[in-house]
């Protein structure tokens, strides 16, 4: 069965969550770290790309997850099973926990052999097919 597009539903989506708090916490830290570091060192480009390259990843996929479940929950704070299957998979951090290191390092595999060894596309193909199965998973419990 095809899962149906995010929407109304009876199952409740809340943002008052410790996985919320959490992701928001994390995000917000990577977010400190940077200011701090172009505080202290606003002339270092070095130390800036040193920065983007060992957090960059962690960052996008910090902002995708808090942005994904916060439109799920403004869209529809009560949702269907794809909408809470979707806000289960990142809020529950089995993703991101698996995800992030696959992607980070193949971002730095194609980084450091400067594109001879072209990891990154793959990388995120294999966070994605992650994706698929941890949603598939929640959304066959509902």
């Amino acid at each position: 069965m095809t899962p149906a597009t995010p929407g109304p539903g009876p199952l409740a989506l809340t943002l008052a969550t410790p996985g919320f708090y959490l992701l928001v916490a994390v995000l917000a830290l990577f977010v400190v770290m940077l200011f701090v570091l172009r505080s202290y060192y606003p002339n270092r480009k070095r130390g800036f790309e040193g920065y983007l390259d060992a957090a960059g990843v962690s960052l996008a996929f910090l902002v995708f997850g808090v942005a994904l479940v916060v439109l799920l929950v403004l869209h529809d704070p009560s949702g269907n099973p794809t909408s809470w299957a979707l806000y289960e998979t990142i809020l529950t951090g089995y993703w991101l926990a698996f995800a992030i290191p696959v992607v980070t390092v193949g971002s730095a595999v194609q980084a450091r052999s400067r594109g001879a060894i072209r990891w990154m596309i793959p990388s995120i193909a294999v966070a994605a097919l992650m994706f698929g199965g941890i949603f598939a998973y929640f959304y066959s419990t509902v």
